[in-house]
């Protein structure tokens, strides 16, 4: 806690502001008292985050859930604006240290304290499911241990379980120590994830230390995955209790009902199989190594009384950074559908082949995100933007940036037109579709495209028409940006577009948000009209990926589901589908001859399977986050990846 700084809010709504308690990613949270003289903990989000309506929807759809969170092991929301000028939210003030803080000061805590923590935490964690939520951020620092009894906090950054994204972003947020392996391979965890990280913040206050606490990200992302923690120091019944926690497979871990009523009768998971150095897994991380290694990892902190913003703000959707209190801290962007609460297990990753490292990248300074990418037809000019309302366009051969073009609004999406003369774009906030001169950059079209930025964006061959996507897809005249039609998909949402090479039809991958109709498809439609002329059904999650084949034969679908799926556009049925094992699958395209087809994943790869037979043949490593976005050259030689949330400047390039 400190004192309030001069530019600091002296008042929020009814609430008196007394002093600071920490900082989070989306907003400063404060100490206030309410009228009646209740001490509260105020959280008031950045003005960044509270100019864009849809993470004002996103909040106000997730505090509305926080709302109905009861139980005594949890701290209250009592009150919340979403729409005042800055969003706030109110919480019950819990007075006591953070567990953190007391394993710090006074060493682990004795045997029976802990089987008391893990059943106060677990009927926590179990009114927090009941309201449909997953914290997603237990660590020791969320914990607050109060004089009658362990407190979760901070459990405003929950998603809902059963909720998929409002717009094209979703954020994963977490603690990489404490994280479930499904979690740190980009998924959005269910229940069992909380569950797992359960079991790490038992296995903290047992031991003084995390079961997986490394010197480095890579180090950490690996012991989540392949080793096991040593807990044989533990007695008997809280070393099976942890470790039942700690099974890799969210399907082993115990329930919340049996962590409460029969923590006495769980027994220890059979050990996860030892990876070699030839099998699946372990070369699936070493791709993770090769990816991470680059960055400035932090050590994990160690267990010393280092200031702890236990009262961070993360609550909703955009950008988040969560408070490095307890491990390494991650924040991965999930676009364009990954919103999902399932626990799925991780299916077996298949073997990287051809791990092919970048030939070069291209950047650019001033800018922190790049989030989309796009090529010209002729392959010499790419151009990314994201969110720091920023397009910049280079030359491929010499890296050199050709221009920058500001003013844009987070940059949702792009495309060029196919003679290379315009570049449109959409803006988030509010929607607009704009349309540049390549060549200058000025500003030629300017238009409301509705409520929503455009997620996707796609030039017909003949460059007359733009089609764009979200929630409904439409149509847009390329020289006034005037709308010649849409197509109603009941504000299910589309995450990707994509024209047939005859421009004959459109391709518009939806993500079922709220699993609305016609959610989870490929809705194939008249290129001209946007009349529905079909459909392909068979992701079981969100769509993230389109794209046709140079013919306009084949089209490839990707999902959340860790599928890409080719289909035969003619008779409609899906010809192959190809799993991408533990990753999830943000971005397809086909190479330019239609003999392969690429997925940019969100374990850092971008993947290449042969599309006649399904067979992995390279895998493009080195990118340092998450690939949202890729493009290939027309001559197929180049691949560029964009995406991330952290500070990223950087386009990769590989040669294939």
């Amino acid at each position: 806690m400190e004192p309030l700084h001069p530019g600091d809010p002296r008042r929020i709504g009814p609430y008196e502001l007394e002093a600071r308690l920490g900082a989070g990613g989306m907003g400063q949270v404060f100490l206030g008292e309410s009228p009646g003289g209740r001490r509260v903990a105020v959280k008031v989000v950045r003005a960044e985050y509270a100019e864009d309506e849809r993470f004002r929807r996103r909040f106000a759809r997730e505090v509305e859930a926080a709302r109905r969170v009861g139980g005594f092991h949890t701290a209250q929301v009592v009150d919340a604006d979403p729409e005042a000028e800055s969003p706030w939210l109110v919480t019950a003030f819990i007075p006591g240290p953070s567990l953190r803080e007391v394993v710090a000061e006074r060493g682990p805590l004795d045997p029976d304290a802990v089987r008391a923590l893990a059943a106060g935490l677990a009927e926590g964690l179990a009114a927090i499911h009941a309201c449909g939520l997953v914290h997603r951020d237990l660590k020791p620092g969320n914990v607050i241990m109060a004089a009658d009894g362990p407190r979760i906090i901070d459990f405003g950054i929950a998603l809902a379980a059963d909720a998929t994204v409002l717009t094209s972003h979703n954020v994963v947020v977490g603690t990489y120590a404490y994280m479930s392996p499904e979690q740190v391979l980009g998924d959005v965890p269910g229940p069992p994830g909380d569950v797992f990280s359960l079991g790490c913040v038992l296995a903290y206050a047992a031991t003084g230390g995390g079961p997986f606490d490394a010197t480095s990200i890579p180090a950490i992302v690996h012991r989540v995955l392949h080793e096991e923690p040593d807990l044989s120091a533990l007695p008997e019944d809280l070393r099976n209790l942890i470790a039942a926690c700690l099974a890799k497979e969210p399907e082993r871990r115990p329930t919340l009902d049996a962590l409460i009523s029969t923590p006495h009768s769980i027994e220890a998971p059979a050990p996860h199989p030892a990876s070699s150095p030839d099998d699946a897994v372990s070369t699936h991380a070493n791709a993770t190594r090769v990816a991470t290694r680059e960055q400035d990892a932090p050590a994990v902190a160690p267990a010393g009384p280092a200031p702890v913003g236990r009262r961070a703000l993360l609550i909703g959707g955009g950008v988040v950074a969560a408070a490095a209190t307890a491990g390494v801290p991650a924040a991965l962007f999930l676009t364009r559908g990954d919103g999902t609460g399932r626990a799925a297990p991780p299916a077996p990753a298949p073997r990287p082949k051809g791990l092919v490292s970048p030939s070069g990248s291209l950047t650019v300074s001033d800018v922190k995100s790049l989030s989309e990418v796009a090529v010209t037809a002729d392959g010499r000019t790419i151009a990314a933007g994201g969110l720091d309302s920023t397009i910049t366009l280079w030359d491929v051969a010499t890296g050199r940036v050709l221009r920058t073009i500001k003013k844009t609004g987070w940059v949702s999406a792009l495309a060029f037109s196919p003679d290379g003369r315009s570049l449109a774009s959409s803006c988030s906030t509010p929607g607009l579709l704009l349309i540049w001169d390549a060549a200058t950059g000025r500003l030629k079209v300017n238009v409301r495209s509705g409520e929503f930025g455009l997620n996707s964006l796609a030039y017909s061959p003949d460059g007359r028409t733009i089609a764009g996507a979200n929630p409904d897809a439409q149509l847009f005249d390329s020289d006034s940006g005037r709308r010649l039609a849409s197509y109603d998909l009941r504000h299910s949402g589309v995450n990707a577009i994509d024209c047939s090479p005859d421009g004959r039809l459109v391709a518009a991958g939806v993500d079922g948000y709220y699993r609305k109709p016609p959610g989870n498809t490929v809705q194939l439609l008249d290129g001209r009209t946007l009349r529905k002329r079909g459909q392909l059904v068979g992701h079981t999650a969100n769509l993230t990926g389109v794209a046709f084949s140079s013919d306009g034969r084949l089209l490839a679908s990707s999902a959340a589901d860790k599928t890409v799926r080719i289909w035969d556009v003619a008779t409609r049925r899906a010809v192959r589908v190809i799993k991408a094992g533990e990753a999830t699958v943000r971005d397809t395209k086909f190479s330019p001859d239609g003999s392969s087809v690429l997925a940019a994943c969100s374990d850092r790869t971008i993947r290449i399977w042969n599309a006649a037979t399904g067979v992995l043949t390279s895998t493009l490593v080195g990118h340092a986050q998450p690939v949202e976005r890729m493009v290939l050259t027309p001559d197929g030689r180049t691949v560029a990846g964009v995406g991330g949330t952290k500070a990223d400047n950087t386009v990769t390039l590989w040669k294939v």
